[in-house]
C-alpha cells in the first residue's frame, strides 16, 4: 500500500495532473488522426499519410507545449531519449509513458469504432512488403527514421543556444520548432511509408496491434523506434549540446515553444 501511495503521490500535484492529461489527450488525437490518414492513403495516396501525420503532430505540439502543457512529446521514443540524456526526471518519464499509452489505445479504439472493418495494422505489416518478409530491413528503416525525428526534436526544441556560430547569434525561433518536428515526420513518412508504413513512434504500431489483435512483427517496430529515438537523442546530446548541460532532470517537463 505504501509503495502504491508513493507511486500515485505525484498525481496530487496540479502540474502533474495537467502534464498527464496533456500527454494522454495529445497522444489520443495524434494516434486517431494519424492512423486515419494512413487508412485514407490507401485511396488518396501517400501524400495524405505523410502530410497528414506531419501537420497533425505540428499542430498538437503547438497545443500541448508550454507552461500549461507537457512539452508535447506524444511519443515514447522522444520521452525515452530525454530521460536517458538526463533531461526528464524518472517519475515524470513513467507517468508520461502511462499517459501516452492510455491515450494511444483509446485513439486506436475510437478509430476501430468509427472505421469498422478496417485492420489498421495492415499499414505497418503489409503482406508481401518489406515489413512482413524482411524484419531486419523494417528495423533499419524505423530505427533511422525515428532517430531522425528525435534528432530534430533535440535540435529545435531542446537546444536553446545558437546554431550558426557564436558571432552570428542566429537561432531557430522557438515558435517554428513544432513545424520543424512535424515536417521531419512528414519527410520520414515520404521515405519509409512504402516499405514499413512509417511508424516513427512505438505506439503508432503497438496501439492498433493491441486493439485489432494483430501482432505480426510489431516487436520490430517497438524495438526499432525506441532504440532509434535513443540514438538520435544521444548523438545530439553528446556532440552538439556540450554548451547546454541539463539544468535539472525536470527541465523538459514543460518545454516551451
Amino acid at each position: 500500500a505504501g509503495t502504491m501511495a508513493s507511486f500515485l503521490e505525484p498525481l496530487q500535484e496540479k502540474r502533474m495532473q495537467k502534464h498527464c492529461v496533456a500527454e494522454a489527450l495529445g497522444t489520443f488525437l495524434y494516434i486517431y488522426m494519424s492512423e486515419a490518414c494512413a487508412v485514407n492513403s490507401d485511396t488518396q495516396g501517400m501524400v495524405t499519410n505523410a502530410l497528414g501525420n506531419g501537420f497533425t503532430l505540428a499542430v498538437l505540439i503547438y497545443c500541448f507545449s508550454g507552461e500549461n502543457g507537457s512539452g508535447a512529446k506524444l511519443n515514447p521514443a522522444v520521452s525515452t531519449g530525454l530521460r536517458l540524456t538526463g533531461r526528464l526526471d524518472g517519475t515524470t518519464y513513467v507517468w508520461e509513458l502511462i499517459s501516452q499509452t492510455v491515450g494511444a489505445i483509446l485513439g486506436a479504439v475510437c478509430l476501430r469504432i468509427t472505421i469498422p472493418g478496417v485492420d489498421v495494422t495492415h499499414q505497418f505489416v503489409a503482406m508481401g512488403g518489406v515489413s512482413s518478409g524482411h524484419p531486419l530491413s523494417t528495423f533499419i528503416w524505423e530505427f533511422i527514421m525515428t532517430a531522425f525525428v528525435v534528432y530534430v526534436v533535440f535540435a529545435t526544441q531542446v537546444d536553446k543556444q545558437t546554431r550558426h556560430g557564436s558571432d552570428l547569434k542566429i537561432t531557430l525561433p522557438a515558435p517554428f520548432a513544432p513545424l520543424a518536428i512535424g515536417l521531419a515526420v512528414a519527410c520520414g513518412a515520404f521515405a519509409s511509408v512504402p516499405y514499413t508504413g512509417g511508424a516513427m513512434n512505438p505506439l503508432r504500431a503497438l496501439a492498433p496491434a493491441l486493439v485489432f489483435w494483430n501482432w505480426k512483427n510489431i516487436w520490430v517496430y517497438v524495438l526499432a523506434t525506441l532504440l532509434g529515438g535513443v540514438a538520435g537523442a544521444v548523438v545530439y546530446e553528446n556532440i552538439f549540446l556540450e554548451h547546454q548541460p541539463p539544468e535539472d532532470e525536470g527541465e523538459a517537463n514543460e518545454a516551451s515553444v
